[in-house]
C-alpha cells in the first residue's frame, strides 16, 4: 500500500475513534445525569418556557434528566409534589397560599409566567349580543361578565373559579351571583360551543380554540397585561417540598435555571422560542391548527419574564388575589409576603 494512502486511511481512522469516543462519552454523561421528575397542572401554554427548556435540551444542558407529565388539575400536581410522588410541580401561585393555611409543606423556587395568562371566553353569541370586543375599554368588558348565565370552572375553588369572582368584583358589581358548574378542564371547550356554559377561563390555547368555530370569542385575555391587579405576579410557579430542596440544591437550581432560560427566550429571540414552542409535542401542527397557535402564542408571549426571579411586590398580589377572590377567607390568616415564606430566589440563580 503507497505511504499516502496508509496515511490517509490512518487519519480516517483516528478521526472516527475520536468521533466515536466523543459520542460515548457524551451519551456516558447523559446517562449520569441524575433524573427527576416534574408534573405541570395542565397542557396549556401558561408552562410554554418548561416547552420550549425541554424542546431545546437546556435541562440537559443544566444538568439533570428530567420527565414532565401534564397531571389532570393543580391540586393533582401539588399533592403529588408534597406526597413525594414527584419531584417538582408546575401550578398557580394562589394554590400556595391555600397549602399554607393547610399546613402543606412547600415552597416556590421560580416563575414562568410574570403576569396570570388565564383567557375569559365567552359564547360569541353572547358577546356580539353585549356589543364588546377585545378592543373595547377593559371596564365595558369586565361589566360584560355580570351579565353572564352558568360559567364553567374545572373544579371549586380553582383559579378558573376564582378569576370571575375577582373580576366581577373588580367591575363594581361585587353582589352579583354567579353560577358555576364543575366539569373539568377537558369539557370546558365543547360545552360552551354547545351553549351548555356561557364562559369559562384557561389558559392559552384552552379557550383559543373555541374561536375558528365561531363560537367562542376570548374577550379578556390576562396574559396581555391589562389588569395592573394581576400583572408583575407569579402566576404559574415551580413548587417543591423545603426538605427535598434543601437536600438537592444543584439539582434544584437546574431545574430553575432551565425553565427561567426557557422563559427568558420569548423576550431574548422571540422567533426561536415561537419556532420551539410550536415543535413541541404538545403544540404540533397535528394538535393545533396555524391560527389557532398564533392566536394563543399572542395571548401568552407578553406574559413570559425575563428571568425567573420573585420578589414581595408580585407575591403580595397574589395575596390580594387570594383574599380577593375568597380563597382566604380570614385576612388575618393571610401569610407574609416575604421571602422564605412562600417563594425564594434561592436557587433561580441569574442568566
Amino acid at each position: 500500500m503507497p505511504k499516502r494512502a496508509a496515511f490517509t486511511i490512518g487519519i480516517i481512522a483516528s478521526t472516527v475513534f475520536v468521533l466515536l469516543a466523543g459520542t460515548s462519552k457524551t451519551g456516558a454523561q447523559q446517562k449520569d445525569l441524575p433524573e427527576v421528575s416534574l408534573l405541570t397542572a395542565v397542557p396549556n401554554f401558561a408552562f410554554a418556557a418548561i416547552w420550549v427548556a425541554e424542546q431545546l435540551k437546556y435541562f440537559e444542558q443544566e444538568g439533570v434528566r428530567i420527565k414532565i407529565t401534564p397531571a389532570p388539575s393543580g391540586s393533582v400536581c401539588f399533592n403529588a409534589v408534597v406526597g413525594r410522588s414527584t419531584n417538582f410541580c408546575a401550578s398557580t401561585s394562589e394554590g400556595l397560599i391555600l397549602a399554607r393555611l393547610e399546613g402543606a409543606p412547600a415552597i416556590a423556587i421560580q416563575a414562568h409566567n410574570r403576569a396570570m395568562t388565564l383567557s375569559v371566553v365567552l359564547r360569541k353569541a353572547l358577546v356580539d349580543k353585549l356589543g364588546v370586543t377585545r378592543e373595547s375599554p377593559i371596564g365595558a368588558r369586565l361589566k360584560a361578565l355580570t351579565q353572564l348565565g352558568t360559567i364553567g370552572a374545572t373544579g371549586p375553588g380553582a383559579a378558573s373559579e376564582q378569576i370571575f369572582k375577582f373580576l366581577v368584583k373588580k367591575s363594581g358589581a361585587g353582589g352579583t351571583v354567579l353560577k358555576f358548574v364543575y366539569i373539568g378542564a377537558p369539557e370546558l371547550p365543547p360545552s360552551l360551543m354547545n351553549n351548555v356554559i356561557d364562559a369559562y377561563a384557561l389558559s392559552p390555547p384552552s379557550a383559543e380554540i373555541t374561536e375558528p368555530s365561531g363560537k367562542g370569542y376570548v374577550l379578556i385575555p390576562l396574559g396581555k397585561g391589562e389588569i395592573p391587579e394581576l400583572t408583575d405576579y407569579p402566576y404559574e410557579v415551580l413548587m417543591v417540598r423545603p426538605d427535598y430542596v434543601e437536600a438537592n440544591p444543584k439539582i434544584a437550581m437546574a431545574v430553575a435555571r432551565a425553565i427561567s432560560r426557557g422563559g427568558a427566550l420569548f423576550r431574548n429571540k422571540p422567533e426561536d422560542a415561537k419556532a420551539a414552542l410550536r415543535s413541541h409535542r404538545l403544540s404540533t401542527k397535528d394538535k393545533l391548527a396555524d391560527d389557532v397557535f398564533e392566536l394563543s402564542y399572542n395571548m401568552v408571549a407578553g406574559a413570559m419574564p425575563a428571568w425567573g426571579t420573585m420578589n414581595a411586590a408580585g407575591w403580595q398580589k397574589v395575596i390580594n388575589f387570594a383574599t380577593g377572590a375568597g380563597i382566604v377567607k380570614d385576612l388575618a390568616q393571610a401569610p407574609s409576603n416575604k421571602e422564605g415564606v412562600l417563594w425564594t430566589n434561592k436557587y433561580v440563580g441569574k442568566p
